[in-house]
């Protein structure tokens, strides 16, 4: 058995600043991992690296066996690798439904020339990613506020609206950066049902977040970095006893539950 995604010593920096050193871990199919740590950290300087919004100053990522150091991030999200972002980046003045069609751009042959003519291509595309949408908005609850405007929404269904849109680009691996930031505890109380639901339709997941509730109840294993090293992996309760991660970022072992 092999990781479906994988860093091996993988670096980054920023002049003298070492966002990244040598950081190795790997993630298995079908689990949910958090990835932990205090404010500059590394954590979203990784989900930059392994998704190609930033070039590895050296190391490797690897995607099922295969190498994707470097790439574009379009060429990575077309194998499977999607994330979201700390700051919601829905389009607040678009409907639900036309934001997660958006999402569908890495899914079809649709030219510019195809777009413009209204081939019987585009047709055809866009008749396909309109039924598609509404199955995802459905199956995440959203199905009631297609034609809304998405800026309407209430903070916790744009979360949710950000991640179908992911969904839409049919990911193999789904990296959520901070999804609860924001979010009051009825909605950080969904948001963990909702991981829970997409890890059970077969999705591997790689979350970062601060609300060490939610790290705790969702995730199967946990990964620590501290100044741009990881110190520590295991699951939580390994991670709530390591005198290292206590010192270095919890605080009091109190604070995990």
């Amino acid at each position: 058995m092999f990781p479906i995604l994988e860093t091996r010593d993988l670096c980054r920096h920023f002049g003298g600043l070492r966002a990244l050193e040598n950081v190795s871990m790997q993630i298995w199919e079908r689990e949910i991992c958090g990835i932990i740590g205090p404010n500059g950290a590394g954590k979203t300087t990784l989900f930059n690296v392994i998704t190609g919004f930033l070039r590895a100053t050296r190391g490797d990522v690897f995607f099922q066996k295969r190498s994707i150091t470097n790439l574009p991030p379009e060429r990575i999200a077309r194998l499977g690798v999607i994330r979201t972002f700390q700051n919601i980046r829905i389009f607040k003045h678009m409907t639900v439904l036309d934001n997660v069609k958006v999402g569908f751009h890495t899914q079809t042959s649709t030219r510019l020339w195809d777009a413009l003519a209204h081939t019987a291509v585009f047709r055809r595309d866009e008749d396909k990613v309109t039924e598609e949408s509404f199955r995802i908005l459905k199956e995440v609850g959203l199905a009631q506020e297609a034609n809304n405007l998405a800026m309407n929404l209430p903070y916790g269904m744009q979360r949710k609206l950000e991640i179908a849109r992911a969904l839409a680009a049919n990911p193999l691996v789904l990296l959520l950066d901070e999804p609860a930031a924001g979010m009051n505890p009825k909605e950080t109380e969904d948001l963990v049902s909702f991981i829970r639901q997409l890890n059970g339709w077969g999705l591997t997941i790689v979350v970062i977040e601060h609300d060490m509730k939610l790290i705790m109840n969702v995730c199967h294993r946990i990964i620590v970095l501290n100044h741009g090293k990881k110190i520590c992996e295991g699951t939580p309760k390994e991670v709530q006893k390591d005198q290292q991660v206590v010192e270095a970022y919890l605080g009091r072992s109190s604070d995990l539950t």
